[in-house]
């Protein structure tokens, strides 16, 4: 997957074909711009019309219009999220609670008259992987839950059904002894007015006339621990792809990438259940970057 490596950039990629700079879900939190607040991607509290947020047709539009029946299967609470009617337009929802209960719809659906695209979302391994951490026995449960759901579902498919398996990205370990955080360090918070994105890939937002002087702070903080770019440098660099005028001014001032296990966060202005996460991701390291890619042909 692409920078940064999280949950609302990869699912809107993978269902536009866009790259973030493009499709505009820049991280986790974003500044709206012309605003003073950030936007969270996934909760979308007080955010903008999704269609208006991230305007580009989707895949599944482009499948529904060519005639096929698509539906997303997840659970209920998602049906009518910002982030589904940001990035999964075109769909329609089968609410499905449980791994049991999805299995069941997929089932279901596949078996049904006419051309299907089934669209399954599984976050178990995901909410382990934060709760407990990536290298707990908890998350390598969910996981072989999972594995054993795909090969059901495998196993039942008709002819001519494909199916592919793939994920929006990886994690990492975050022990709580990496943690800079920003009520404890002076020096990184000063001339911050937002900390958006994530603490794997945080992105500042700075107080006028401040950038360099927060470029220099966090560069000297965070020395090794961490890539430290500007918002142009990183634009360069090409981390978020192809960037629109309309999305650049959403891009921190500055864009940091974790190495090795370290976070930056600000307690103060996150709730408690995620100062609590053992596992985080974001960043650029492999094992948050490289996701499976199984396709089984029709």
């Amino acid at each position: 997957c692409g920078y940064p490596s999280t949950t609302a950039s990869s699912t809107a990629g993978l269902s536009t074909g866009l790259a973030p700079g493009t499709h505009g879900l820049v991280g986790w939190q974003t500044l709206m711009p012309g605003t003073d607040r950030l936007l969270n991607h996934l909760s979308w509290d007080g955010g903008p019309d999704p269609r208006e947020w991230q305007p580009h047709p989707t895949v599944f539009e482009a499948l529904a219009a060519a005639g096929l029946t698509v539906t997303h299967v997840a659970p209920s609470v998602f049906e009518r999220s910002g982030l589904t009617r940001a990035t999964l337009r075109g769909t329609g929802f089968r609410p499905a609670d449980t791994i049991p209960e999805r299995v069941a719809a997929v089932r279901e659906l596949v078996r049904r008259p006419g051309r299907h695209l089934v669209y399954v979302y599984f976050g178990e391994v995901d909410k382990a992987g934060h709760v407990h951490g990536p290298d707990s026995y908890e998350w390598t449960d969910r996981v072989e839950e999972v594995d054993a759901a795909l090969a059901e579902i495998a196993a039942a498919l008709p002819p001519g059904t494909s199916l592919t398996v793939t994920a929006d990205h990886g994690m990492v370990p975050a022990p709580e002894e990496e943690r800079l955080d920003l009520a404890d360090h002076a020096e990184l918070a000063h001339g911050i007015r937002h900390l958006g994105g994530e603490p794997r890939a945080p992105q500042p937002y700075c107080e006028p006339g401040a950038v360099a002087d927060v470029l220099a702070a966090w560069r000297e903080v965070l020395a090794d621990r961490a890539v430290v770019l500007t918002r142009e440098e990183a634009v360069a660099a090409g981390w978020f792809g192809p960037v629109t005028e309309t999305v650049l001014p959403r891009i921190g001032d500055l864009v940091v990438a974790m190495r090795g296990r370290a976070t930056v966060l600000d307690s103060r202005a996150l709730r408690t259940q995620v100062l609590r996460l053992r596992g985080h991701h974001g960043s650029l390291t492999a094992e948050e970057v490289l996701v499976p890619l199984l396709h089984r042909p029709s």
